[in-house]
């Protein structure tokens, strides 16, 4: 069984973590593994391949990545960075490490690294990660972010491109419950099975550290109640930057400290607010990222919507709650009243409910408390990779008849 891992865009990104972490646990499993990706940063190891261009196909990768920026530009308002088209890239099948694979998994395209048509040129099974809603969008990652556009004449012909394109071998699995449901309404993936396996989540980096621990290396002392929030982009409206504003103006400001992580430039909106709060910054060192949910009392994730956020699971690894909205991938893991709250409507009063309910229930310095931490063993990543076996085995399988 040989699998090469198809992932575009930087080592930073979440979809290219979530793949390296398989990637690595089957290679411990016992599978052959090659991780494939078209970032310039250099790192030969454990099989991870990263695509050599010679001038040329340097300079038309480049162009390539630019026109879809341009159109982008002149097209969409921001987040842009939600938004890809992939119909400018290379050519998955004339890749040397494609005529090694028996499986492509694909994770991510990127912008300028495999165009969709190349898609259609693939005579092998494919499987498709799906970590957000792009696959079975006309370009959004996340379709409340370009509303108006998925309506448009435009989306629907890259929906019906994307349909003709993806072919019988080809097998999608979505990263929740959520996202499975989403894709499954959708009509470019109606005649496909979606499997769903969850998000594998790195056990042995996020663990509980001793609060004291964690405001000495931070340099946070505060006898308030932290309430973490964090995300790339924690001012999205699909981060529900907006409720969380909301329920600020509702909280207690003498009881709670307010502690944010992420390309964070709204200062002068929790200045206005008058709660105390400190902006950690874009986090990306993992013993860092560590201390500040150790450090935490209660993570708040707001998101509207979300395939599988893992900054909370994450959290939960670190025995730090997490107070989420129904109808969201975060509340098919989280136990209400148990590791977390659960509210029901995207309401600001019933989410500042939600935080004062933990806030006064769920104390996540005892160390005796496992029930937070238990539900997330279920995302070590080899489980997870064992249920990717299974997967390929049965695509295999059903290919050899």
């Amino acid at each position: 069984m040989k699998i090469l891992h198809i992932v575009g865009g930087s080592p930073n990104s979440g979809a290219y973590k979530g793949a390296e972490i398989l990637h690595n646990a089957l290679i411990e499993l016992g599978v052959k593994s090659k991780f494939l990706n078209d970032s310039t940063y250099i790192k030969n190891e454990n099989h991870i391949i990263f695509l050599k261009r010679n001038f040329f196909q340097n300079i038309l990768y480049k162009i390539n990545v630019n026109i879809e920026k341009i159109l982008k530009t002149i097209f969409l308002h921001s987040p842009r960075s939600t938004f890809s088209l992939c119909l400018l890239g290379d050519d998955i099948t004339k890749f040397e490490e494609y005529k090694y694979a028996d499986i492509i998994h694909i994770h991510w395209l990127g912008e300028g690294f495999v165009s969709l048509k190349s898609l259609s040129k693939i005579n092998k099974p494919v499987v498709w990660t799906m970590r957000d809603m792009w696959p079975f969008t006309g370009g959004s990652h996340y379709i409340m972010d370009f509303e108006q556009y998925e309506k448009s004449f435009l989306s629907k012909l890259i929906k019906d491109y994307k349909k003709k394109i993806f072919k019988k071998n080809f097998h999608f699995v979505a990263i929740s419950n959520w996202l499975k449901n989403k894709a499954s309404e959708n009509n470019v993936l109606k005649d496909h099975k979606i499997d769903r396996i969850y998000n594998n989540i790195d056990l042995e980096k996020f663990k509980q550290i001793s609060k004291n621990q964690a405001s000495s290396v931070l340099n946070i002392n505060t006898k308030k109640k932290i309430i973490l929030f964090g995300a790339n982009n924690p001012q999205s409206k699909r981060k529900g930057w907006d409720i969380f504003l909301e329920t600020l103006n509702l909280i207690d400001k003498s009881k709670y400290f307010i502690l944010i992580f992420g390309n964070f430039w709204s200062q002068k909106k929790l200045d206005a607010i008058g709660i105390e709060y400190k902006s950690m910054g874009f986090v990306n060192d993992y013993k860092k990222l560590n201390l500040v949910y150790s450090i935490s009392d209660i993570y708040v994730s707001a998101s509207i919507q979300e395939a599988f956020g893992k900054t909370w699971a994450e959290s939960m690894a670190c025995k730090t709650p997490v107070v989420c909205f129904k109808n969201t991938a975060s509340a098919e893991i989280i136990d209400h009243k148990k590791n977390g709250y659960i509210v029901d409507d995207l309401d600001a009063q019933k989410l500042k409910e939600g935080i004062d309910w933990v806030s006064e229930n769920i104390r996540s310095e005892n160390s005796d408390n496992y029930e937070i931490r238990k539900k997330i063993l279920n995302f070590d990543p080899k489980n997870i990779a064992n249920k990717y076996i299974n997967l390929y085995s049965e695509i295999i399988r059903e290919t050899s008849k």
